[in-house]
């Protein structure tokens, strides 16, 4: 299930703009492939599902592409001033059980090994709670990490997870 809430998730932080893939694609003359293989490697996919694990080639990455573009919205973290592929921003959409009209987010994510360590984690997760404030039909955001993932455990923690 998608939600015209998550077709609509853009936003921008002090160090990041982030936006649907393809239109980042298009703004910083990126190949979707290239991001792919850049971001998801050995060590960025450790804690993901057993499917996403290890180095993505370019036909596994362009199937990768075209799995994420028929099943939710995916989000490119983009550095403007070097048009640096910070990571992925990946949202899956649950209806509530509550509320119809509302939807609960879930949330994944993954960095560039050149990204660690500088906060852009943090920075990406904020900004997406920050703009899910402006959408009165998400009712809540949800994440998971694996045990051994502590830098990403801190990041959830920081954003009130």
């Amino acid at each position: 299930m998608t939600h015209d809430a998550l077709r609509r998730c853009s936003f921008s932080t002090s160090r990041l703009i982030v936006d649907e893939w393809h239109d980042q694609a298009a703004r910083f003359d990126l190949n979707l492939v290239d991001v792919v293989g850049a971001v998801l490697t050995e060590a960025t996919t450790t804690g993901l599902p057993p499917e996403w694990r290890g180095n993505f080639g370019a036909v596994r990455a362009e199937r990768w592409v075209k799995a994420r573009d028929e099943e939710s919205p995916t989000l490119l973290a983009v550095e403007p001033a070097t048009a640096r592929i910070v990571g992925l921003l990946i949202l899956f959409a649950a209806a509530d059980d509550l509320d119809p009209r509302t939807v609960d987010v879930r949330l994944g994510y993954v960095l560039a090994e050149s990204a660690w360590g500088r906060g852009f984690a943090s920075e990406l997760v904020g900004g997406l709670i920050e703009w899910s404030r402006s959408e009165p039909s998400i009712c809540t955001i949800s994440a998971g990490v694996a045990p051994t993932n502590e830098a990403s455990a801190q990041v959830l923690l920081k954003n009130g997870f």
